[in-house]
């Protein structure tokens, strides 16, 4: 079994080994297919960064602008089944979260049912923006679930202030748009607001908290990039789609006017390749983990093939206990784990009687039932089983001879008071068991000695009429 294992094992790391180099120059070969096709990568992203804050940009407006729903909102009571009825409807329709904000009925509600008063602490990003002289916004919000909100003020015919309409989205949906980006070319995203505060990243998208942050807002001038692009591009960096590469990286700028903001792509240039060993040692340790799955897989696969080898050798075929083998080997184990021990040596009365009157298939039957109730009335720790014959030792561990005689009491009358029956038979009858027990507090007593007082006690229960239980100290 050892050498077989040995061998196995040599094939399972040769295949590793070969898949590792069968990698590395598949994915170098990867490398550099993809350095002819990064820059034309550029523009696909452009539309996905207009489709994805487009999109949902335009559905703030519509609903900010929806006649009907500002002439169900400028009345003097409004029903919040209707609002979140209407909410759910869009949210659906345009698969973004859609909320409303309402000055006259104190109410900020979004389509995932959530309502709050605007004096909650939760809404102070209504009063902060409603400060402020402009009529549309983007906002990260949520800090425990960060989001990307457009909020844009709602007014109604006599222009007068409604509260806030608009849509946030999920920030884990945000980055999924731009995840193949991520994954096939290493690219870095930043976006910018108008304030040149750095708003969210690829790199950090789920962790940005904009105006929630207390600790540190980075400004995109503090960069060593985007100052070295300052003074290549001039005046006009702000508002133009612009490329800049300052032989470390290739950096593109796209303007974002919906939103006054600008995005920034920064990529490393064909020449410069540790982005991609980057992704390369990433899929290596995703490859070698599945290969530490697929091993420790094999590994159990041969042990559990293993003990069911070990358990057929160490079981009794008729009562499926363990034999005399097993326990042995399990009291020595046990032996140096605990000082306190009981042995006990259980014995069917006139079991010959039973085989000669009623047969030996009556008779292993009432072996089978004896062991199953032996068992059922230890502990999980106990351990039971035939020693030979109609004779069943039980090692208890970590137990004093009071507990243990309690324990094996109820055994005894579990099985004397339940009269045994068997298919081939007309009538029933009942089984009794003698028991000796011994106790082992200290020392290096072995198993046989145990067995041998254990015995002695057992000769004593017979003679004393059976069906009962003795002790010897």
């Amino acid at each position: 079994m050892r050498k077989f294992e040995r061998y196995l094992s040599a094939l399972f790391l040769f295949t590793i080994i070969t898949l590792l180099l069968t990698s590395y120059f598949t994915f170098k070969e990867v490398i550099n297919s993809y350095n002819k096709n990064q820059y034309q990568s550029i523009i696909p992203l452009f539309s996905i960064v207009n489709t994805e804050i487009i999109r949902p940009l335009n559905t703030a407006f519509f609903i900010a602008n929806d006649p009907l729903l500002i002439e169900l909102i400028d009345q003097e009571q409004v029903s919040k089944n209707r609002l979140l009825t209407y909410l759910r409807t869009m949210s659906i329709r345009h698969n973004v979260v859609t909320f409303l904000a309402l000055e006259k009925h104190d109410i900020d509600i979004d389509s995932n049912g959530e309502i709050l008063s605007l004096s909650n602490n939760k809404a102070e990003w209504y009063h902060r923006l409603k400060a402020q002289e402009y009529t549309q916004f983007a906002d990260i919000g949520k800090a425990e679930d960060p989001h990307l909100f457009f909020d844009i003020k709602l007014f109604n015919t006599r222009d007068e202030f409604l509260g806030f309409a608009g849509v946030a989205i999920d920030l884990d949906h945000f980055a999924e748009a731009f995840s193949e980006y991520r994954e096939r070319f290493g690219f870095e995203l930043i976006f910018v607001n108008e304030q040149n505060e750095v708003t969210l990243s690829s790199n950090h998208l789920m962790k940005t908290e904009s105006h929630h942050r207390q600790d540190e807002i980075i400004h995109v001038n503090d960069l060593d990039w985007y100052q070295q692009m300052i003074k290549n591009g001039g005046k006009q960096l702000a508002n133009s789609i612009i490329a800049y590469s300052d032989g470390n990286r290739v950096i593109s700028q796209m303007p974002l006017p919906a939103l006054n903001w600008r995005m920034f792509i920064i990529s490393p240039p064909a020449s410069e390749q540790q982005e991609y060993w980057a992704l390369f040692l990433t899929r290596i340790g995703i490859f070698l983990l599945i290969i530490i799955v697929l091993y420790s897989i094999f590994i159990g696969v041969v042990d559990y093939f293993k003990k069911r080898l070990v358990e057929s050798s160490e079981t009794d075929f008729l009562t499926k206990l363990p034999n005399r083998s097993y326990l042995t080997w399990k009291y020595e184990e046990l032996s140096c784990e605990h000082d306190n021990i009981c042995v006990v040596i259980a014995d069917i009365d006139h079991f010959k009687e039973i085989n000669d009157q009623y047969g030996h298939v009556v008779g292993d039957a009432a072996l089978q039932e004896v062991a199953r109730k032996l068992e059922a009335c230890l502990r999980n720790e106990d351990i039971c089983g035939r020693w030979g014959g109609e004779e069943f030792v039980m090692i208890l561990p970590d137990i004093s001879s009071e507990q243990a005689i309690e324990i094996i009491e109820r055994m005894r009358e579990s099985i004397a008071n339940n009269a045994f029956s068997h298919s081939s038979m007309s009538q029933s009858f009942n089984i009794t068991i003698s028991f000796g027990l011994c106790h082992k507090n200290s020392g290096n007593q072995s198993l046989d000695n145990l067995i041998q007082l254990a015995d002695t006690a057992l000769y004593q229960a017979k003679s004393k009429g059976r069906n009962r239980t003795e002790y010897v100290k």
